[in-house]
């Protein structure tokens, strides 16, 4: 994708999105047994604009403000989902983590070169590149404040050298460049920084070295590779030290990213169990008392996801979304997502764990969402201490 061509939109992007998950999805049963990602789906995406949603629309990409933007970017993941969940996962980390960037100025002295870092970030999305993210650590529980790897200057002022482990580095070998934190030499918490991985090899003769290789249950192609990394060169962002402001910009964006990824699944899953449901009833096959309790709850409960998705949908739009609201919907939503496909699959039998059915598969991704930023553990630390707060 080169930086010259036609403009996108956001209807062209919404429009397309459901025409290409459905492709994908007739090709289900194929892609749910895929456990590396293919660099040829996101070459599809990048047809269709969506990297560019994540630039703002003054550097030629279609980003405007958080009401404006939040809903297209998560209807868009909402809607991918369903053909391919890894694929959704993996593109929504490009669609967030960019999100630091979007800030339009930061104070002096430091005015110029971020100017400069932001210009150049974003001229790497118009040119083609994907991004993605490897900031957890072994150990971490997902807190990004108790980060170990370090980095030392080597190119002044933002050149620099990171070594440590990471894991979870979701998209490797279909992004270029990376996000990550590490704590600089000299200083005691972490900044941000991002590395170029494409053309880097895996061996560890550049100081990146795959250390495991992603075998997940669910989202079984994201390829959430683990690597350590010796002296890798790194680009500190150009805002030291502010690492907090910056992860406070659009907030509950990144956590409203996954979360929609996962609703999309379970639209998915109910779909295909309601027309399973209905074929049985047309050929006069009962469910039995237990079946249909089990799916009238389900229903409830991807009733109430839905709510609580659209709710902070517009929460966002009125520019009226909190931290703290975003991060109650997400973990109702996993608790929610999770119960809802283990009751599709507990009446729709043991045909569910087999491969020509999908929903054992969804199962494992929906999943997912408890352990994303934040996970569990952490996540009901944050509501806890925030609900003495508000």
């Amino acid at each position: 994708m080169c930086s010259d061509v036609i403009p996108v939109t956001i209807r062209h992007i919404l429009e397309q999105v459901p025409k290409l998950a459905q492709e994908w999805a007739d090709q289900r049963a194929e892609r749910q047994r895929r456990t590396k990602a293919d660099p040829a789906d996101f070459a599809r995406l990048g047809d269709l604009g969506i990297p560019r949603m994540a630039v703002p629309v003054e550097l030629g990409g279609t980003w405007e403000s958080i009401a404006q933007s939040a809903r297209p970017i998560c209807t868009m993941l909402r809607a991918l989902a369903p053909g391919d969940s890894s694929v959704a996962l993996t593109s929504t980390m490009h669609q967030l983590i960019l999100n630091a960037w979007r800030m339009p100025s930061v104070p002096q002295p430091y005015t110029q070169g971020w100017d400069a870092q932001r210009r150049e970030v974003f001229q790497t999305v118009l040119d083609g590149a994907w991004w993605g993210v490897i900031v957890s650590e072994p150990g971490s529980g997902g807190d990004t404040s108790l980060t170990r790897s370090e980095a030392t200057p080597s190119n002044p002022p933002w050149g620099y050298r990171m070594s440590g482990n990471k894991h979870f580095g979701s998209g490797m070998g279909v992004t270029s460049f990376m996000t990550t934190h590490a704590v600089p030499t000299g200083e005691k918490d972490p900044d941000q920084f991002f590395i170029k991985v494409r053309d880097a090899p895996w061996d560890g003769s550049t100081g990146m070295k795959l250390v495991a290789e992603w075998r997940g249950h669910g989202m079984m192609s994201t390829n959430s590779h683990a690597f350590q990394f010796t002296d890798f060169p790194a680009t500190r962002i150009a805002w030291p030290g502010h690492q907090r402001e910056l992860g406070e910009i659009n907030v509950g964006l990144p956590a409203m990213g996954f979360t929609s990824v996962i609703v999309g699944v379970v639209d998915a899953a109910m779909d295909y169990t309601r027309g399973r449901l209905k074929a049985g009833r047309s050929q006069g096959s009962a469910l039995r008392a237990y079946q249909q309790v089990e799916w009238t709850l389900a229903e409830q409960e991807a009733w109430l996801i839905d709510q609580a998705w659209e709710g902070t949908m517009r929460a966002f739009e009125r520019d009226a979304q909190s931290n703290r609201n975003v991060l109650l919907a997400k973990e109702s939503i996993a608790r929610l997502a999770e119960s809802a496909l283990g009751r599709l699959c507990k009446l729709s039998g043991g045909a569910a764990y087999t491969w020509y059915s999908p929903l054992s598969a969804w199962l494992e991704d929906v999943r997912a969402l408890g352990f994303l930023r934040p996970p569990w553990a952490l996540a009901f630390d944050q509501l806890f201490e925030q609900s003495w707060k508000e």
